[in-house]
C-alpha cells in the first residue's frame, strides 16, 4: 500500500510522475519463485581455474606455469595398484594460493580439488558465493551446487568467516566396475 503523503496531488503531473519514480523500485523487487538463475550469485567454480571434472592434463598445464616446484606425486604405484586415480601436488608463487592439490580419477578427470590460501590472503567467505545459500558459521562455509554433471561441493574453512583452505569436491557418482 502506498503511503498517502505520496497520493497527494500537487501539480498536473504529479499523480503520474510519482508512479513513474516508483517504477523503479517495483522492477527491482523479485517476487519470490520468479528468479532467473543469471539473477541469482554464483557459487564459485574453479580454483586457479580449474573445476571439478577438469582434465587432469589441462590441470598440469595451467599449474606448472605457476609452481616453485614441480608436482609431487606419493605413492604412485600403491595408489595406481588399488584403482583409486592420482593425488598431486604443487607448491606455487605469484597468486593468492600457497600450493594445490588435486586428486584424479583413472580417466585423468579432476575428483577434488583443494588450495591452501597464503597467510595475509585469506578470502572473505561472500566472495566464494552467497551465503545465504550456504551452511555456515564463522570457521566453516559449504554450498552444495548441483549441476548437469552431477554436481560439487565448495568447502571454505578458516577463521573470522575467512577462508584459508578451501575445496572443490565432486558429488557425482563414480562409475560402476
Amino acid at each position: 500500500m502506498i503511503p498517502s503523503h505520496l497520493l497527494r496531488r500537487t501539480g498536473r503531473l504529479a499523480g503520474p510522475v510519482r508512479l513513474f519514480c516508483l517504477l523503479p523500485l517495483v522492477l527491482s523487487t523479485s517476487l519470490p519463485g520468479l528468479e532467473s538463475a543469471g539473477s541469482r550469485r554464483r557459487v564459485r567454480d574453479s580454483i586457479l581455474g580449474i573445476r571439478v571434472g577438469s582434465s587432469l592434463a589441462d590441470a598440469r598445464t595451467r599449474l606448472a606455469a605457476l609452481a616453485v616446484r614441480q608436482e609431487s606425486e606419493p605413492e604412485e604405484s600403491e595408489e595406481r595398484e588399488r584403482g583409486e586415480g592420482r593425488t598431486l601436488a604443487w607448491t606455487l608463487k605469484g597468486t593468492e594460493y600457497r600450493s594445490i592439490a588435486l586428486k584424479a580419477n583413472d580417466a585423468d578427470r579432476v575428483l577434488w580439488i583443494t588450495g591452501f590460501v597464503r597467510p595475509g590472503k585469506e578470502i572473505r567467505f561472500s566472495r566464494l558465493g552467497d551465503l545465504s545459500a550456504a551452511r555456515a558459521n564463522d570457521s566453516i562455509a559449504i554450498w552444495n551446487v548441483a549441476t548437469p554433471e552431477g554436481g560439487y561441493r565448495l568447502i571454505a574453512r578458516g577463521g573470522a568467516r575467512k577462508a584459508r583452505v578451501i575445496s572443490l569436491l565432486s558429488l557425482s557418482s563414480p562409475a560402476p566396475r
